[in-house]
């Protein structure tokens, strides 16, 4: 009895922390932020083809997500590849032959509302588009999927970053 009540009691556990835990596309962002902040390109080749430059863009000190996009998917293309590859090569720990696999891009907005500090050190709300795109496909008949990766970063409109705009009277 006692063994089958802590096998119980650690299966609740570890759902409490499985639930806790952040959704894979918010790790990439906190991970994309924090290098982002240093600008370490080292670590930014893993998941991104875009920085979000401190001298320039200032800096994001924290965020939340507030809205997930609808996955989009394509075909890979051109314009595409280098994302697809990154992708692949990052959960593959070593570059990729797209050449013989069947690959197509999943895409996927996420809305950011972030504290940025400016390169001036004056810190505000701003709301960010984010794009992140993974690749997914088979080779040889193995299912293969890439990790999420960031390929675009966009401020909001203003329509969207403001509350006068967004909750006021209808017209």
């Amino acid at each position: 009895m006692r063994h089958r009540l802590r096998a119980l009691s650690a299966a609740g556990v570890l759902c409490l922390v499985s639930a806790c835990a952040p959704a894979p596309d918010e790790q990439v962002l906190t991970r994309f932020f924090e290098a982002s902040r240093t600008l370490d390109s080292i670590r930014l080749d893993r998941f991104a083809t875009v920085v979000f430059n401190p001298r320039t863009d200032g800096s994001i000190q924290r965020f939340s997500v507030t809205d997930r996009g609808a996955d989009r998917r394509r075909s890979i293309d051109a314009s595409n590849r280098e994302a697809a590859v990154r992708s692949l090569a990052a959960t593959q720990r070593q570059d990729i032959d797209l050449s013989d696999a069947s690959v197509g891009i999943i895409e996927r907005d996420i809305t950011v509302e972030a504290e940025v500090r400016a390169p001036s050190g004056a810190v505000g709300r701003g709301v960010l588009i984010v794009t992140l795109e993974r690749a997914v496909g088979t080779r040889a008949g193995v299912s293969i999927e890439g990790q999420w990766i960031v390929t675009r970063l966009q401020r909001a409109p203003a329509e969207r970053t403001s509350r006068a705009v967004s909750s006021g009277p209808p017209s």
